[in-house]
Order: C-alpha cells, then sequence, then structure tokens
C-alpha cells in the first residue's frame, strides 16, 4: 500500500512543482526589466569579445613576420577596442558595429583559412557569429520592441509549463488508477489459484 502512496504522492507533488513553476513564469513575465538584462548582456558580451581575441593576438604577436599573424594581429586589437567599448559604451551604434565585427571578421577567417582549414575555423569561430546575430536582433534602439517580445515569450512559456503539467498530471492519475484497479483485480485470482492447490 505504500508503494501506491509514494506513486500517487510522486504525482501530486510532480503537479505542484509545474504549476508553481508555469505561475512564476507568468508573473516574471511581469515584472522582469527586459533593459537592465541587455545592459547587463551586453557587459558580458564585450567580456566574451576581449576574452575570445586574446589567442588572436597572442598568435598576431608570435607570427607577426606572417601576413596571417598581422591580419590576426589587426582583428584581435579591434575586437579588444570593440568589447571594452560594449562594455563601457554602450549604445546602437556601438553595438550595431560590435555585432557586424563579430559576424564580418570570422567569415574572413574563416574564408583566409583556406580549403584544408575551413572547418577547423568554423568550430572556432561560430559562436562570435551567433552572439553578432543575436545582438543585432536585440539592438539597445529596438529595446522596448525587445522588451514586449521577451515577456511575450515568458508569458506564453508560463502558460504552456501550467498546460502541460494539468494533462501529465490528468494522465498520469488515470494510469495510477487503472493500475491500481488491475492489481485489484489480479489478486484475488492468485488467492484462488493458491486455495486450489
Amino acid at each position: 500500500m505504500s508503494a501506491k502512496k509514494n506513486v500517487l504522492s510522486s504525482i501530486i507533488v510532480s503537479l505542484i512543482i509545474g504549476v508553481l513553476l508555469g505561475v512564476l513564469l507568468i508573473v516574471l513575465s511581469g515584472i522582469l526589466d527586459v533593459s537592465f538584462l541587455i545592459k547587463w548582456g551586453l557587459i558580458v558580451v564585450g567580456i566574451i569579445t576581449i576574452i575570445s581575441n586574446v589567442p588572436s593576438l597572442v598568435n598576431g604577436i608570435v607570427n607577426i613576420s606572417k601576413p596571417a599573424g598581422i591580419i590576426d594581429l589587426i582583428f584581435a586589437i579591434i575586437g579588444i577596442a570593440l568589447g571594452c567599448m560594449m562594455i563601457f559604451m554602450q549604445g546602437t551604434v556601438i553595438t550595431l558595429i560590435v555585432s557586424i565585427y563579430l559576424i564580418a571578421f570570422p567569415i574572413v577567417r574563416i574564408v583566409l583559412s583556406g580549403k584544408n582549414g575551413w572547418k577547423d575555423q568554423i568550430k572556432k569561430e561560430w559562436i562570435k557569429i551567433l552572439i553578432g546575430a543575436l545582438m543585432l536582433a536585440f539592438l539597445p534602439g529596438l529595446l522596448a520592441a525587445a522588451d514586449a517580445v521577451v515577456k511575450t515569450i515568458i508569458l506564453v512559456a508560463g502558460w504552456v509549463v501550467v498546460a502541460l503539467t494539468v494533462i501529465f498530471f490528468v494522465i498520469s492519475l488515470i494510469s495510477y488508477i487503472k493500475a491500481c484497479k488491475q492489481l485489484e483485480d489480479a489478486a484475488p485470482i492468485e488467492v484462488e489459484a493458491k486455495d486450489a492447490e
């Protein structure tokens, strides 16, 4: 009997957790300050931009006598400068410049890597291209639109979580009731078989 209670308890706990998570998302959609998140997101992107350009800076300094080393050095210096701008001088123009940099220069590096090295270079550069594309999608100049979109996504996610949790609860409860009924129906047959022996 305790196994039945444990199963029923876990179904009820899952319902409570799922509904609470959904309600939390719904409430969060009403109080979330997306501009604050975007500001700190840009700072994080700036830091990532600086850190991701350090290896290219070192490679450029080590290979300064080669054309590829000079290109790496120039791109790295520009990348570090733009990363600093993202941290300290946020604005639409700076974000646009950094976004274009994060998309264009990795593509240039991929092209310059040649036929043999382009696949390896894509593995190194895809994250920069993705960050640049995301920054273009959420420019600070489009903050109001970004705010509305993010809040709507979170609100819809909250309602979806609540709906899926309730559906899961109903299906689990029905399965639980059927399993209990099958166990009860099977129990007397086993007893009768033992009595016949």
